[in-house]
């Protein structure tokens, strides 16, 4: 059997030191990259959600004005239809007020 020289052993923990090295070394990078994109994605997902509760109070603006319209026709004498959409409309504000 050979014998082991001290410079056997430090050659090969000099080599598993580099190749742990090398390993963590892609880690790293690997983990930033994650990171990166988590922070990405939070900050769109933020920015969606503004531009969602902008996009709602818009649209109850909008709804609101459509049927201040719809009362003004139903006042100058317009029946049917109009009724129609002004009780579907306020009947819609309810449900969304309760939520």
């Amino acid at each position: 059997m050979e014998k082991i020289t001290l410079a056997q052993i430090g050659s090969a923990i000099a080599l598993i030191s580099l190749i742990g090295t090398f390993f963590l070394a892609i880690l790293k990078w690997y983990k930033t990259k994650i990171v990166d994109k988590l922070d990405n994605f939070n900050t769109r997902i933020t920015k969606l959600e503004i531009d969602s509760k902008t996009n709602k109070e818009e649209n109850t603006i909008l709804l609101k004005g459509q049927l201040a319209c719809l009362k003004g026709l139903k006042e100058q004498g317009c029946n049917g239809p109009v009724t129609e959409s002004i009780s579907e409309i306020e009947n819609y504000l309810l449900k969304q007020a309760h939520r």
